[in-house]
């Protein structure tokens, strides 16, 4: 039997990095609004601003009278490890260890209907639940194959270097994490939990949870790419091989080089 959702004994945290999504706002927000019908239930949506300069922190705000939702963040883009290690660390701190976080993008492409089956994942006794891109029944709409094959050869490279039982997709920004296991991570690491400040931030803070004996899990991601407004602002061929090197350095130096490059 599927445990109850939402909870009523503990806090959904949602956490969306955002950097000009505000096209997005007004497709995202009505989904958790269908998963979240009544202000009362136990959740919070927490909005990273990373230095938007468009209307997305006003379009976010604009949703305080219909959902529970509040934003962090400043006036300067920092990136997205800068987004994921402020997210981790507000949930960590304001959350209770049986609380749950969800991080997903903020451009539409995750859908928050995934959240249910990701938390039955996390109550099955895991910490952290991964949307992967790997398991059967995935679906990708709207990435080109040339990505899709650059991707899955990345992520075998990346499963040979580093392996984490359980985990194929390395890289995929939506995931589930027991509050309690961030609140260990955070105990242990500190401010150097996420030191990289772009696309590797999301490997090392697995690897990182790994390395605590962090249970993990995937679950199929469905990939709604096509409903992305606007050009892609990542540069998955340069990210995934600069990724590559700064495995490699991990595999041969230890986890603990925190030798970064430029975003």
């Amino acid at each position: 039997m599927a445990p109850q959702f939402p909870p009523a004994d503990r806090c959904i945290w949602i956490g969306l990095p955002a950097y000009n999504e505000e096209a997005t706002i007004p497709a995202l927000f009505p989904r958790f609004r269908e998963l979240f019908p009544a202000k009362a239930l136990p959740y919070r949506i927490v909005l990273y601003n990373d230095g938007c300069t468009d209307g997305t922190v006003a379009a976010a705000l604009s949703w305080q009278h219909e959902l529970n939702v509040e934003v962090i963040g400043c006036a300067q883009n920092m990136g997205l490890g800068q987004g994921l290690r402020s997210l981790v660390s507000h949930a960590a701190r304001h959350g209770k260890p049986q609380d749950v976080l969800f991080i997903l993008d903020c451009d539409d492409t995750h859908h928050p209907r995934q959240f249910p089956q990701m938390f039955a994942a996390l109550e099955a006794d895991h910490d952290v639940v991964i949307a992967s891109r790997y398991r059967a029944g995935a679906s990708i709409a709207g990435v080109a194959l040339h990505r899709r094959i650059l991707s899955l050869g990345a992520a075998v490279l990346f499963k040979l270097l580093h392996p984490c039982r359980g985990v194929l997709d390395y890289t995929c920004g939506y995931r589930g994490y027991r509050i309690e296991v961030l609140q260990k991570a955070l105990a242990a690491y500190g401010d150097r939990l996420v030191c990289e400040p772009g696309f590797a931030c999301m490997v090392e803070l697995l690897l990182k949870l790994n390395r605590l004996g962090a249970r993990m899990c995937e679950i199929p991601l469905a990939l709604r790419y096509d409903l992305k407004r606007g050009a892609s602002k990542m540069d998955v061929g340069g990210n995934t091989l600069r990724l590559l090197k700064k495995l490699v350095a991990w595999r041969i130096h230890g986890l603990g080089v925190y030798r970064t490059w430029p975003r």
